[in-house]
């Protein structure tokens, strides 16, 4: 993989030129969608209006109706304008930042995992949910690993009569690789809230939740470590097995660096990694403070939107995209999935 300073002269060589063009295309669009808004005159005689009627009804929805009316059309009518800027970021910026550090990774801005994985992973097993969208799925191999990872909303939405409620279910990076040693059954690491508002009474509460979902509970000797999660298993032996005491220090390790609710999983041969996000993965706006200061932290506005042309693609903004992915892929190396044992051989070339 390629080596930091690398990748800054990579930046100000071949990505400068192209964000140079790309300003000059936002700037493009965004005169577009200003030619279409509606004069000032004529938002203020729609406010205007509204009050007058809301003033003679009483009636406050039909004011706020008819205030708001030309600036709904003015939304509209802005986002019917193409977006031509955005899918030049996505292919010759974002894309060629991705390949840069390994010409093994390959990016699909529109893919993502898929539901049945995700379910197959039963990370969130017990939790109803009716909506399911991904974007910007990463794929390749880091040393002997091979891994896939995308950004995931999964929610909950109930309508009841003339509102909505949503629930979300998990927003954030979901991530799958070649787990290095090989087993048989399915074992859950969990965050381990129960125990940590009810004491020993949250675990004996686990310990029932988890024979009526099929898991046994996995007692651990780090207290460290049961203290943040809760393990459930098909195979407490294997669960062990899994679970050595250098993967547990890693996995605590991880979860303390990244500031986020883990969830792992094994299953398949396979491991399920779910890191709750703030914002968007390679969003366009935002900073490191908001998510305990990891490289993914507080990205927030998304590609595609009227907020992502608002102000122009910094080389910093690049940089920290290079950030998130030398995020995602480090969870090979903070889990130690390169090293094989004898029981599973690396995959061949």
């Amino acid at each position: 993989m390629r080596t930091p300073e690398e990748f800054d002269a990579f930046l100000r060589e071949e990505i400068a030129p192209r964000l140079r063009r790309i300003e000059s295309e936002r700037r493009a669009v965004q005169a577009r969608r200003d030619a279409v808004a509606l004069p000032a005159p004529a938002k203020l005689a729609g406010a205007a209006l509204g009050i007058a009627i809301g003033y003679a009804t009483s009636n406050f929805a039909l004011l706020l109706v008819v205030a708001a009316l030309p600036f709904v059309i003015e939304a509209v009518r802005k986002a019917k304008v193409p977006d031509t800027a955005t899918p030049l970021v996505r292919s010759t910026i974002l894309e060629p930042v991705i390949t840069f550090w390994d010409p093994s990774f390959r990016y699909q801005p529109s893919g993502a995992i898929s539901r049945a994985e995700f379910e197959a992973s039963r990370l969130f097993a017990g939790e109803s949910f009716n909506t399911y969208a991904g974007e910007d799925l990463v794929t390749g191999r880091h040393g002997s690993t091979a891994f896939r990872f995308s950004e995931l909303h999964v929610k909950n939405v109930t309508r009841r009569k003339n509102r909505s409620e949503t629930q979300t279910i998990f927003d954030g990076l979901f991530f799958v690789a070649d787990f290095n040693k090989s087993f048989r059954g399915q074992t859950l690491v969990l965050p381990d809230t129960a125990e940590r508002a009810l004491g020993s009474f949250g675990r004996a509460f686990q310990s029932l939740a988890s024979g009526a979902s099929g898991l046994q509970l996995v007692e651990l000797e780090d207290p460290t470590f049961e203290r943040a999660f809760t393990v459930r298993s098909t195979d407490p032996v294997e669960a062990r097995y899994l679970l050595s005491t250098s993967l547990m220090q890693r996995i605590l390790a991880f979860h303390d660096n990244s500031g986020a609710k883990l969830r792992l999983g094994f299953r398949g041969g396979r491991v399920y990694v779910a890191v709750p996000l703030p914002g968007n993965l390679f969003g366009m706006q935002g900073g490191l403070a908001a998510f305990g200061g990891n490289p993914l932290g507080g990205l927030i506005g998304s590609f595609g939107s009227a907020a992502a042309l608002a102000k122009p693609l910094s080389l910093d903004e690049v940089r920290r995209w290079g950030s998130e992915l030398l995020f995602a892929t480090s969870i090979v190396d903070e889990l130690d999935l390169n090293t094989r044992i004898w029981s599973k051989a690396a995959p061949a070339a």
